[in-house]
């Protein structure tokens, strides 16, 4: 069995309480709302989704993965409701003013030298102290 050691996982510790966090959530399950423009194949886009949207405005596009639970909830791929319980209930300080969503591309190499660049840019000026990873 192979043993992973902690100091070999690329992470940064949380050196506070969740209590005390801005939280951002970034998806790749391509997730936009009724009336922007929905992701194509390929699409190397970014779509910033408002921490106010009502989730029942947002749609996922179909064709590479099932996304039939997602349009009865959307929730199930992109959790803004859950995070925002989160909010309510003083588990987490607060959230990003808005969210990023990506769809699926095939072209790695420009996800991995723009793309995810532009995104952690994005990031950065949100300050989030945490960001919530949901995959299509």
């Amino acid at each position: 069995m192979l043993e992973i050691s902690r100091s070999c996982i690329p992470y940064t510790p949380l050196r506070r309480d969740l209590k005390e966090c801005r939280i951002a959530l970034v998806s790749t399950s391509g997730a936009y709302v009724e009336g922007m423009e929905p992701f194509t194949d390929n699409d190397l886009s970014v779509r910033l989704i408002p921490a106010d949207t009502n989730t029942k405005k947002i749609r996922f596009v179909p064709g590479h993965f099932d996304t039939s639970k997602g349009a009865e909830d959307a929730n199930i791929m992109f959790p803004l409701d859950r995070l925002r319980e989160l909010v309510a209930l003083g588990e987490v300080r607060t959230l990003a003013d808005q969210h990023l969503s990506m769809g699926l591309t095939t072209e790695l190499r420009k996800l991995k030298e723009t793309v995810s660049w532009a995104i952690a840019e994005t990031l950065m000026k949100m300050r989030p102290d945490v960001v919530v990873l949901t995959g299509g």
